[in-house]
């Protein structure tokens, strides 16, 4: 037989209805808030990523106009393969001047590179008399934390010499 001390702790036990029910309810409710705040970060990094990639892109495009222009360096350093940037509304690869001389068609191939990777891409070269390059390359991309998509032009500038 048990104690009468030990009938009222068990007694008190099997009185307890409902108690774990809300224990479980409390730790979803902890969870789920959890989960959403790793979704937000999950968001936030793969938004991140893809600035990088951009970023990657136009660095490899840079550093593909610089070979271009070393292979043609008199061409170059003459002011050949000087171009600015596509006026608004039409194509960067139209704006090229047409023709089969080597300016025009490796300019051509680098705008249409510019075009297919990265959204909205279009580049500017300019190059001085002593060989110093500049490249400015834009695209559009999402704004980072607007809520209503807002899309700006990123800038993406290096010199080199030739």
């Amino acid at each position: 037989m048990l104690s009468a001390s030990t009938e009222q702790n068990l007694s008190k036990l099997t009185n307890q209805h409902g108690a774990s029910l809300i224990e479980v309810l409390v730790t979803m409710l902890i969870v789920s808030l959890g989960l959403l705040g790793q979704a937000g970060v999950i968001a936030l990094s793969a938004k991140a990523s893809h600035s990088a990639f951009l970023r990657s892109q136009a660095t490899l495009l840079s550093y593909d106009i610089v070979e271009r222009l070393r292979l043609n360096r008199a061409q170059a350093v003459a002011g050949n393969f000087t171009i600015n940037f596509a006026p608004a509304g039409s194509s960067p690869s139209g704006s090229v001047p047409s023709g089969t001389e080597i300016q025009n068609v490796e300019l051509r191939n680098w705008k249409t590179n510019l075009e297919n990777s990265l959204p909205n891409g279009d580049g500017q070269v300019t190059v001085d008399g002593g060989g110093n390059v500049t490249i400015n390359i834009r695209w559009s991309e999402v704004v980072k934390g607007a809520a209503d998509g807002t899309i700006t032009p990123t800038t993406f500038t290096t010199q080199s010499l030739i």
